[in-house]
């Protein structure tokens, strides 16, 4: 007998529908709103897509098909890292460079991607920037050489000056090879090949026996071996200390500086730019020191740095 009173949606959109004029009218309007509803809705964000990398032909395609129309929009598609999978590998697939895909995920070491992990791909190659204040667009793109109206049309950008720092995607433009050789692990080559015999660590002192710490890497080769420079930079001194021996420093892009020392002569004078495995000397024993050998120590922004994490 319960059924037979029991209120059915029916029985409620005819209590509406069969009342009094305002109420039907409230009812046909907010059935309008239900319907008509949806166009009010915020446009969608960035385009993205999920895609593996056997096969960004066909579901990065059908995400960049609208960007074929207007080749300076910038979006995204996202990629999951697979088993295997490298970075530039990634890049030669979706038709960037590896810079875009390490800038745009700000990846600081190629060493750190793994299976399963998002990456931000570009649909065409670049770098970001943060742009300061008061920088303009002009001059950026002379800095990177790149076109500064393709930078505008990729960034939607109604101001070619900047009145705050912005973060903003360069087109074309290319990371710094110092940069790119940090972040894939090959930022330093080895000035000299032979065997360590003292690492970057705490060790007991050869000549006091006494507990110091050592702040750099001893390689020991035989007697006038030629000395490489570990990167492309400038030589900004060079000279004679009584625990180094004859010495070679060299300033490097990206806040780096590297030490050569016990040197038995140098080929280089301050001032020189040197290309990276250009010869600055050749190996020796003078200096505070029991054998021939090369003392190479590394500073980031003035502070010491292991070399054995850079060098390749």
């Amino acid at each position: 007998m319960r059924g037979r009173f029991r209120i059915s949606r029916n029985d409620i959109l005819l209590h509406f529908t069969n009342g009094p004029t305002f109420m039907r009218m409230v009812f046909s309007f907010v059935c309008l709103l239900t319907l008509v509803g949806s166009s009010f809705r915020p446009a969608p964000g960035l385009i993205y897509t999920i895609a593996n990398i056997d096969a960004p032909s066909e579901s990065a395609r059908a995400t960049t098909s609208d960007s074929e129309s207007s080749e300076s929009s910038l979006f995204y598609t996202v990629y999951q890292v697979g088993k295997g999978d490298t970075v530039s590998g990634i890049a030669d697939s979706f038709d960037v460079s590896p810079d875009t895909i390490f800038s745009a995920n700000n990846i600081s070491s190629a060493r750190t991607l793994k299976p399963g992990q998002l990456l931000k791909v570009p649909n065409q190659s670049g770098i970001v920037y943060e742009a300061k204040a008061g920088e303009s667009v002009d001059a950026i793109a002379q800095k990177f050489s790149i076109s500064a109206d393709k930078m505008v049309e990729a960034n939607g950008l109604l101001s070619r000056v900047f009145e705050a720092k912005s973060t903003i995607y360069l087109p074309d433009a290319h990371l710094p090879r110092a940069v790119l050789r940090e972040i894939s692990g090959d930022l330093f080559r080895w000035p000299v090949r032979g065997v360590i015999t003292s690492w970057f660590s705490w060790r007991r002192d050869p000549f006091t026996g006494k507990n110091s710490f050592h702040n750099g890497l001893d390689i020991g080769v035989p007697m006038r071996t030629p000395v490489g420079a570990a990167m492309e930079g400038v030589v900004v001194e060079t000279g004679y200390s009584a625990s180094l021996g004859r010495y070679v420093i060299m300033k490097h892009s990206g806040g780096w500086k590297t030490l050569y020392g016990h040197m038995n002569s140098i080929s280089v004078n301050a001032g020189d730019y040197i290309e990276r495995g250009a010869r600055l000397g050749y190996s020796g024993n003078t200096g505070y020191s029991t054998g021939p050998h090369v003392h190479f120590t590394v500073y980031k922004n003035g502070k010491l740095t292991n070399p054995a994490n850079f060098l390749k």
